[in-house]
């Protein structure tokens, strides 16, 4: 009885060994399988995008009045009254400030007596001069009569050469007395005007200094900087008020002459100004300067501001010029470029086969590159994976984001705008300012100018 146990409980043994065989042996053909589906480096790809390229330029600027009109008082004093303020709109003619005058005419009553004063005074010398005007002139008469009586007599005999002699004397002596006369008169009245017109002079200064302290608009424009304030001083040290005649500001940039060969007026520019906004508008370029700064080399570029925006004068200004523009230029994403040396390289997959294929960069943009050759554009491009693939290697696509070649009317959003072709040379008027399609990509690349100073 003992035997059958025995023999039973070994065969129960034995057929769980056997199983458990079966077991092992299966279990390594489920990881051959799975070991066949994994097979080939995993990569991502995507197809050939084609848009509008261009290199960026940045350069730093400023906000500055298109026609600038700065108010300067001529007098220093107190502010009595301001009631304009940046943003306003003024008129020709229209009260900016007016300045405290009493101290000036302060002294208007003691100049005035002195000129009453004066002018008595004056008028009694000059009379006193032509008083004495007759009595030389009758003097002269009664010489001039003896003088003549005495020659009379002396040809006839009746008077002596003496007679005659004294008798012309005295005739030189009235003559002189006279011109004396007439002198002091003429003396007198000079003495009167000099004297008066000093006076005069302190007076009409006066008049023009209190006429001064009233300041009014010299034209129609927008108010972009007031630098005084009500019960502070005015002085003619600098602008009280800026004025931006008929409203227009413009954005000034200093350019360096490479950057000048390749922008022109009409182009578009994007333009921030964070005291306003930190979004950046489409900027026409208004004008280039012919000529460059003396003090630093470089050209200025004005470009137009929005009217509907009011922009404070010297306010920071971020400008970007878009050159060397590409059009329907063959982009790969920057980082699908391997390099090896000077040579560049990016990965395509065809039939799950790797493919090396060397291109040649151009443009570089925002994230992406421009091929000048070595892709036809129809490729599928590996974007995630190629650092580790080799040509001709074995690849297993986890991720296909491929679309169609896209074209100059369908670039990424919030792209910058595309530089416009050449315009008229007629100034053309901020409004008018294209909206800027289709969309560019600038570079991140390029380095600053310079800044406007």
């Amino acid at each position: 009885m003992k035997r059958k146990k025995i023999a039973a409980v070994a065969l129960i043994g034995l057929m769980v060994l056997t199983g458990c065989g079966d077991l092992a042996r299966k279990e390594p053909k489920e990881t051959d399988t799975q070991a066949e589906v994994q097979t080939g480096t995993p990569v991502e790809v995507q197809g050939i995008t084609r848009m509008t390229l261009s290199n960026e330029s940045m350069v730093s600027g400023q906000i500055i009045a298109d026609a600038g009109v700065s108010i300067v008082p001529t007098i220093s004093g107190t502010v009595l009254q301001l009631p304009v303020k940046v943003g306003d709109t003024v008129k020709k003619g229209d009260l900016l400030f007016r300045i405290d005058t009493s101290q000036i005419t302060s002294s208007y009553g003691a100049l005035k007596q002195s000129y009453d004063a004066t002018q008595r005074v004056t008028n009694e010398a000059i009379q006193n001069a032509q008083s004495a005007l007759p009595i030389a002139q009758s003097a002269l008469t009664t010489a001039q009569g003896n003088y003549d009586n005495s020659l009379a007599l002396f040809n006839v005999g009746a008077a002596s050469q003496i007679e005659v002699d004294q008798a012309r004397t005295q005739l030189e002596q009235a003559r002189n007395q006279l011109k004396q006369a007439q002198s002091a008169v003429t003396q007198a009245r000079a003495t009167q005007q000099a004297q008066l017109a000093q006076i005069e002079a302190s007076l009409s200064q006066m008049n023009a200094q209190v006429a001064a302290a009233t300041v009014t608009a010299p034209c129609d424009g927008l108010i972009v900087g007031v630098n005084i304030t009500a019960g502070g001083v005015a002085a003619p040290s600098g602008p009280a008020i800026t004025i931006a005649e008929g409203g227009r500001t413009r954005v000034s940039v200093q350019v360096s002459e490479q950057l000048l060969s390749q922008i022109k007026v009409g182009e578009v520019a994007k333009v921030t100004v964070p005291a306003v906004s930190n979004e950046p508008f489409n900027a026409m370029i208004a004008s280039v300067a012919p000529a460059a700064s003396a003090q630093t080399a470089l050209y200025e570029v004005r470009l137009y501001t929005l009217l509907d925006v009011k922009y404070p004068i010297g306010a920071f200004a971020e400008v970007v010029f878009f050159t060397n523009q590409r059009r329907d230029a063959i982009t790969v994403p920057s980082d699908a470029i391997v390099t090896d040396g000077a040579q560049s390289y990016i990965f395509t997959v065809s039939d799950n086969i790797a493919r090396k294929i060397a291109v040649e960069p151009g443009v570089v943009g925002n994230g992406v590159t421009e091929i000048l050759s070595g892709l036809s554009g129809a490729e599928k491009l590996v974007v995630k994976g190629q650092s580790y693939l080799t040509d001709g290697a074995e690849v297993r696509v986890v991720a296909d984001r491929t679309k169609p070649a896209e074209d100059t009317e369908s670039q990424p959003e919030n792209t910058p705008a595309p530089i416009p072709e050449s315009k008229p040379a007629e100034k053309p008027e901020p409004q008018e300012q294209p909206k800027g399609d289709p969309e560019l990509v600038g570079t991140s690349s390029a380095q600053p100018e310079g800044a406007n100073s």
